[in-house]
């Protein structure tokens, strides 16, 4: 009964404790299937055994296509999913314990669209209003553009088409991109151009996403 008991306390002491994943891979691997359906852990884990030997290996998915791993290091990684989805993961680590992932995903077609999502090291989802407020298309205009030209746009674009992806060295930066030149006739785009700003820049700070001023 006392050796059981030994090994019991030594299989408790190999067990991971909450939160002490120290890589995105890690997280990577661990993801229950909210964000990453098409893979099974056993695919993830040959992807990233693949990209750390160099090599960038499409694995067959779940849907019948293939994922492969474009970018990965001990934060970071870009995944294209699929053939029309590609998701990026960033880690936020604000103490010893408490870490969180911001998941940007976007659909590629027929013009890029994104959402942000942030989750806890137990793949918890978090409520992104309190980290994060998603950008409109009335965020990309500029103050000077005519009242009349401001409503034509806003009738023109009956849904946002925002992409966000990560930016800078270190990847703490998320830039919003609007798709107006892709979803509107190149005449129609060049009335709204003038008054529209390309790209609207985010910084992470803690597990806050604001814009930069």
């Amino acid at each position: 009964m006392k050796r059981l008991l030994v090994i019991i306390a030594l299989s408790m002491a190999l067990l991971p404790l909450d939160g002490a994943a120290r890589t995105i891979a890690d997280f990577f691997a661990s993801e229950p299937g909210n964000v990453f359906p098409l893979l099974t852990r056993t695919n993830r884990l040959d992807l990233v055994d693949y990209y750390n030997s160099g090599q960038t290996v499409a694995v067959p998915n779940n849907l019948g296509g293939t994922s492969q791993l474009e970018a990965l290091d001990s934060a970071y990684l870009k995944l294209q999913t699929s053939g029309s989805k590609v998701v990026e993961m960033r880690m936020l680590t604000t103490g010893s314990r408490d870490t969180v992932m911001v998941v940007i995903e976007t659909v590629l077609t027929p013009v890029p669209d994104s959402k942000l999502t942030l989750w806890n090291s137990k793949w918890q989802m978090l409520r992104t209003d309190r980290h994060f407020k998603m950008p409109g298309i009335d965020d990309f205009i500029v103050k000077k553009m005519p009242r009349e030209l401001r409503a034509d746009l806003q009738d023109a674009m009956i849904f946002p088409l925002i992409q966000l992806t990560f930016k800078g060295d270190r990847r703490l930066q998320v830039e919003a991109t609007h798709g107006l030149e892709q979803f509107l006739a190149p005449s129609e785009f060049k009335r709204f151009a003038p008054y529209l700003k390309p790209s609207i820049t985010y910084r992470m700070s803690g597990t806050k996403i604001k814009p930069v001023k």
